[in-house]
């Protein structure tokens, strides 16, 4: 047994030292496996910024049905924000939201963590103004201002607009029914009233106002309707000096309302129209045909192919903001041998403007027509009919309305018009419709085909008030 005992002796002194070292070299593995996590995460941290610290976030509910408002506060000495943002039951809404915010909260935390300055105290704040229209659309415009703890603060304009019933978030495109031609008037307004306003005049970048007013839908994302007028924003020391802080346009929504899909047009008070007559002297049937708001180059130029078809005369009362763009086109009106009246510049309400407003509306509009084709308007239409004697002492035309109103800007149905025509024609009738609309010279050619089976002359406005 001695010697049993003596030859197992080393053997087992073998497997103990052999057991000794895969202990060892397990717990060696386990070290160096936690220092590697350590260093990987020491590592990390100096790749990766702090993008969140410690916040109170709140969610509450509105005045505006529907709508949440979310906080998020931090009082961290180093990087304190506020940031007011809005939440709805649509879940694509809330992520395009919660997606500049995001952005912005992160840009701002990595921005002051590499502030060689550590002791510099910055600040973000994004507040929140909602405001309602017709019950169910919202416009949000969120102003951040970014303080990075060095001398000045940055100050940029975030909007969002959506429509709370079908839950879907709108664009400037939508309100300008994605017409090119809509953005160029509305791009002419808002440089215009940029270029003319006497508080900026001073402090405007002249070359960055041009930029920022090119007829591009990029250029007018920044938008919200306010009460009676569609607002556009500007960042700070984007198109004038810091003196100015966030430049803001404010275009009333009856200088623009023609070019705004009809949900978001407003109801304009009008005049009442001319009572029609109930017979006429003569057994010769009249009708005056005519087209507001124009010339439009496509829908404009279709029309007058129609006219042209049926032997047709009609009478187009123009905007002088869009003759300005479109010349050639108030021109070949003309040379067809329609007629061509004076419809402002803008599109006001003239009821509500002083005498002078009147005459500039007037005077700016009759100088562009006759530049354009060389020879004047013979005749004033007010827009929305809006017209009192005091207007009507400013405009040395004579001033005409309608006795039938076709409302194609309403409709915008081509099927439409015709029913509407039918259901108030009679003799020397003065007939409104808008040559804005794809729909309206879709639905002419249906209209005078109805008039030449009835035997009615199409004629100028000129021509049929001499039969009233």
């Amino acid at each position: 047994m001695s010697e049993r005992n003596k030859r197992r002796g080393p053997l087992i002194d073998l497997l103990l030292i052999a057991l000794i070292i895969a202990l060892t070299s397990i717990i060696l593995v386990i070290l160096l496996s936690k220092d590697g996590l350590k260093f990987q995460k020491i590592s990390a941290s100096k790749e990766t910024p702090v993008t969140s610290i410690d916040s109170n976030l709140s969610t509450e509910s509105s005045a505006f049905p529907g709508i949440r408002i979310v906080t998020d506060m931090s009082n961290d000495t180093h990087t304190p924000f506020a940031i007011h943002y809005p939440q709805t039951d649509n879940e694509a809404f809330n992520q395009a939201v919660l997606q500049y915010i995001t952005k912005s909260k992160e840009n701002y935390l990595l921005a002051m963590n590499k502030n060689k300055n550590k002791d510099a105290m910055g600040e973000l704040n994004i507040s929140l103004e909602t405001f309602p229209y017709r019950e169910h659309y919202y416009s949000f415009v969120l102003t951040k201002i970014l303080y990075l703890g060095g001398a000045n603060q940055e100050v940029t304009m975030k909007t969002f607009f959506i429509d709370n019933e079908t839950h879907k978030q709108l664009t400037i495109k939508t309100l300008l029914q994605n017409d090119e031609n809509n953005l160029a008037t509305l791009a002419a307004h808002v440089r215009k009233d940029l270029q003319q306003n006497p508080q900026l005049k001073d402090d405007l970048f002249a070359d960055e106002v041009i930029k920022a007013t090119e007829p591009k839908w990029a250029n007018f994302e920044r938008f919200a309707i306010v009460e009676d007028s569609l607002q556009f924003y500007f960042d700070d020391y984007e198109i004038a000096s810091g003196a100015v802080g966030t430049p803001i346009v404010k275009l009333p929504l009856t200088l623009i309302n023609p070019l705004l899909a009809s949900e978001f047009q407003i109801a304009m008070e009008t005049m009442k129209p001319v009572t029609p007559p109930s017979t006429d002297n003569t057994s010769v049937k009249r009708i005056a045909l005519t087209f507001d708001d124009g010339p439009h180059p496509k829908v404009t130029e279709q029309i007058l192919n129609t006219l042209d078809k049926y032997h047709a005369k009609a009478t187009f009362f123009m905007l002088g903001s869009r003759v300005q763009y479109y010349p050639n086109i108030a021109k070949d009106v003309l040379a067809r041998g329609h007629e061509i009246g004076n419809h402002t510049w803008t599109h006001p309400v003239l009821t509500k403007m002083t005498a002078e407003q009147v005459t500039r509306e007037y005077t700016s509009t009759a100088k562009e027509i006759e530049k354009a084709n060389g020879h004047a308007a013979t005749l004033f239409r007010p827009p929305y009919g809006a017209t009192n004697d005091t207007v009507n002492a400013q405009i040395p035309v004579p001033v005409v309305l309608w006795t039938i109103d076709t409302m194609d800007w309403k409709h915008r149905n081509a099927q439409q018009l015709l029913p509407y025509v039918k259901k108030n024609l009679h003799n020397n009738a003065i007939v409104l419709m808008h040559d804005i609309h794809q729909s309206t010279a879709d639905g002419l050619d249906e209209v005078l085909a109805y008039l030449q089976s009835e035997g009615y002359e199409c004629v100028t406005v000129s021509e049929i008030l001499q039969y009233r």
